[in-house]
């Protein structure tokens, strides 16, 4: 029997994955700020020190840029940005890769390298920077902070199970479909939720920087209209259970009522970020390059 109904690509509309992501997103920033506390806490005396006096430290020898834990921290620290470039750029190319666990995390995984990659090389210039290696420092500093503003704008961006960036009419599908869900499951309370949830006229940010300001705002708007929705959820007679099944849905429906509003500005931003991107970290590359073949030249190793 032959259908009418256009099948619609599955959206994933969740920003942020439930429980199993929160707990991988604590594990790296605890790693990281672990990592942080260490390096800096290992040498703060020789940091502190003021950069004329630092030659005649007892600690010079161990973290100026080509001593003991200051050439390390430069290996380890470049070392880990190629890496998190490396396992990225494949997941996202390779095919037989598409398998290996959700983009998103490996996302997380590529940002976590490549902060704490840029970490281990400014503890490597024991904070002093200059010549031509310093083109190459601040590209890569450009290209993390870069990295950090365009993970913000990409989970933003509503995705298919695929990954590949959702049409309009998959977005209109997914909301319609959530509205029939908490019709359902609110009965009479459905219009005052609604009115809560549902914006009155859909905002159309002017430009860039307008889909920026109203994606902040939504993110500070957000908890404000939870917690209206929950005021409103504990006056009902709806058990916990399906006080918590709503609250859930709300949260969705709040994400794709967002999406509506800045997919088509925030895909456009994202693909100016990537033009941005790219560049300064192949700058990075190449410059790094010429510094490491310098530095072997002139005999700057591993001194123990």
């Amino acid at each position: 029997m032959s259908s009418s109904v256009t099948s619609v690509p599955e959206v994933r509309v969740s920003r942020e994955p439930r429980m199993a992501s929160r707990i991988w997103i604590f594990f790296l920033v605890t790693a990281a700020m672990g990592i942080a506390v260490i390096g800096i806490g290992i040498g703060v005396a020789y940091y502190l020190t003021p950069f004329s006096e630092r030659p005649f430290s007892d600690m010079y020898d161990r973290f100026r840029p080509a001593g003991t834990f200051g050439l390390r921290y430069g290996v380890v620290g470049f070392a880990l940005i190629a890496v998190g470039v490396a396992v990225y750029t494949a997941r996202k190319r390779v095919k037989w890769l598409a398998r290996a666990g959700k983009l998103k995390f490996w996302l997380e995984f590529h940002i976590f390298l490549c902060t704490v990659g840029p970490f281990l090389v400014t503890l490597h210039t024991s904070f002093k920077v200059g010549g031509l290696v310093s083109i190459a420092y601040w590209s890569m500093v450009v290209v993390a902070l870069s990295g950090i503003f365009g993970r913000y704008v990409y989970v933003r961006i509503p995705k298919t199970v695929q990954g590949q960036f959702a049409g309009i009419a998959a977005i209109e599908a997914q909301r319609a479909e959530l509205l029939q869900s908490l019709a359902a499951d609110l009965g009479p309370l459905a219009s005052e939720v609604d009115r809560i949830v549902t914006p009155v006229e859909r905002p159309h940010p002017r430009g860039l920087l307008g889909a920026i300001v109203a994606a902040l705002r939504f993110d500070v708007s957000r908890r404000t209209t939870v917690r209206s929705v929950r005021n409103v959820l504990t006056k009902s007679s709806l058990k916990p259970k399906q006080r918590d099944h709503v609250l859930r849905l709300v949260h969705r429906q709040l994400e794709v009522e967002h999406q509506m509003a800045l997919m088509l500005p925030l895909q456009r931003l994202f693909r100016y970020w990537h033009l941005l991107h790219l560049p300064l970290a192949i700058a990075m590359f190449v410059i790094v390059a010429v510094h490491v073949t310098v530095a072997t030249l002139f005999g700057f190793g591993f001194s123990r």
